[in-house]
């Protein structure tokens, strides 16, 4: 034990509370940096019949915004409905999965609608399938209109506000899918169903993820959800170390936030190996060292998943050098995409610092166009003549983690003023959890 006053135990029931680097946030206290989005979101819902449809980079915390959100909308006598999209999805399996979700738990305390109608315009399920619904079943879903009568029947069964999350939406793939979808958003809004629904999808507009009939827009709210800006970043930080009694050590919060790149996965993942680190420590830690920050960055490197990890070891050729170099130049600034003569410019720069000689930047313009083949995992992308961006946005804040771990540091244009790190002593602390002394 090696913070004063918290054993093992104390420990290590605090630490998933404050940071979950894994799982999604579902609570307006830890979602720090998206309370305007969350006021957002409260006023569509005053609104009958409209929809949240939240999209963006992979890893910039939609789920966590959903199902906070969600939580916080849905009546307490019941649970929100959440629900993944995968690759084999259609909107009639989804439809089943909500509706299975929706039904009451015990069949036998189905309430009876028999020969009434359900709510002020909704339509009235079929016989047949009332009674399907009662026996603890879902009946097969044919029509928009089956879905339609069967939630609005549901619905009531399960709360007084029920909120369904549909996340990963981009995965439905198909067309006419996604103009079911489009469909259904429609007539849950046409004909007053009690459902609020959160969609969450990896794209840069809505027209992305739902390329269909135009009258649905009207009924949905788009929410783009961009990276977690600078203060959110340090309170994240400063709120987990300060619920141990700790200060942690001003340059260590200031690279956290900077390699971080704005995505609370890697602000939650580095800042709980600090804590571990500073946990492990065989001296009894106040303040967190620079020692704690290193090892911390090495320790998270080791625990990104498994895809991002090989994409950029496909992309550098492992081992190779020069790849991995011009990799750590082109995430060297905090804009997403630059210019190839800006990138060039990092990576002299990046090769003085560890003394090595550049590549000719005929040759290093070979490794750039290089890492947008299939090749190398098409880790880059060229959407105009000289300017790249990282395929995934989400994959630049693994590429700076793995430079910082080898002793580089990216980003040192960053608007935050990189030359005074000590400023950030200045930033508000936010309100700690639990300090024993």
């Amino acid at each position: 034990m090696s913070i004063k006053g918290f054993s093992r135990a104390e420990f290590e029931e605090i630490l998933p509370v404050l940071l979950t680097p894994t799982t999604p946030i579902r609570s307006a206290e830890f979602l720090r940096g998206r309370e305007r989005i969350l006021e957002e979101i409260r006023r569509s819902f005053i609104q009958p019949g409209r929809h949240v449809f939240i999209h963006g980079d992979r890893g910039v915390g939609k789920t966590s915004l959903a199902q906070t959100a969600a939580i916080e909308h849905q009546s307490a006598s019941a649970d929100p409905i959440m629900v993944g999209c995968d690759n084999a999805s259609t909107f009639y399996s989804i439809a089943r999965n909500i509706g299975l979700k929706l039904r009451a738990t015990d069949p036998t305390i189905t309430k009876s609608t028999t020969g009434s109608k359900i709510g002020f315009k909704w339509k009235i399920v079929s016989a047949e399938a009332q009674k399907t619904i009662e026996r603890g079943n879902i009946p097969e879903f044919k029509t928009i209109d089956d879905v339609v009568g069967a939630f609005g029947y549901l619905a009531a069964q399960h709360s007084t506000a029920p909120v369904v999350v549909i996340d990963e939406f981009e995965r439905i793939k198909a067309a006419e899918e996604r103009m079911l979808f489009a469909d259904f958003i429609k007539q849950v809004g046409d004909q007053s169903l009690p459902l609020k629904l959160i969609f969450c999808g990896i794209g840069s507009s809505l027209s992305d993820l739902l390329d269909a009939h135009h009258s649905c827009y009207r009924y949905l709210t788009a929410i783009s959800l961009d990276r977690l800006g600078y203060q959110p970043r340090l309170e994240i930080i400063q709120h987990a170390t300060s619920a141990f009694g700790l200060k942690a050590e001003d340059t260590s919060v200031y690279r956290i936030a900077m390699i971080s790149d704005g995505f609370p996965h890697y602000v939650h993942l580095i800042t709980e190996k600090l804590l571990w680190q500073a946990f492990e420590d065989e001296h009894v830690v106040h303040e967190t060292k620079p020692h704690h920050y290193s090892d911390a960055v090495k320790a998270a490197v080791k625990d990104i998943e498994a895809h991002l990890k090989q994409m950029y070891e496909k992309a550098s050729l492992k081992y190779k050098t020069d790849y991995e170099t011009v990799l750590w130049a082109v995430a060297d600034h905090h804009e997403l995409k630059r210019r190839s003569t800006d990138i060039y410019y990092s990576y002299k720069r990046i090769m003085r610092s560890t003394s090595e000689e550049p590549l000719p930047r005929d040759t290093f313009n070979q490794r750039m166009n290089a890492l947008k083949k299939p090749a190398h995992a098409s880790i880059l992308s060229a959407n105009r003549q000289g300017w790249y961006e990282f395929s995934e946005a989400v994959v630049r804040g693994y590429v700076r983690l793995r430079a910082e771990a080898r002793g580089v540091q990216l980003g040192n244009e960053h608007p935050l003023d990189a030359r005074n790190p000590a400023s950030l002593a200045n930033a508000p602390q936010p309100n700690v959890i639990r300090s024993r002394q």
